[in-house]
């Protein structure tokens, strides 16, 4: 399942700047914008709801091993 959750939060990562600047870019000419506008806020409804899930799937073997992995990069 934090496999699940990650993959929806970077798929969403991806198509929520798109869709936004398409909506941008809808508004600025004057034409509605209404299948961006959906997608932007479905978008940032599904990473809220994929970061939810990662928190509440996440172990805290896995929270340590991050932190020291963090740590070993910043070394």
């Amino acid at each position: 399942m934090l496999t699940f959750c990650t993959l929806i939060l970077q798929v969403n990562f991806f198509v929520m700047p798109i869709s936004a600047g398409f909506w941008s870019y809808k508004k600025i000419k004057g034409k509605p914008a209404g299948r961006f506008a959906r997608m932007t806020i479905m978008s940032l409804i599904m990473i809220m709801l994929s970061y939810t899930g990662i928190v509440l799937n996440e172990t805290p073997e896995r929270r340590q091993e991050i932190i020291n992995n963090l740590q070993e990069l910043g070394e």
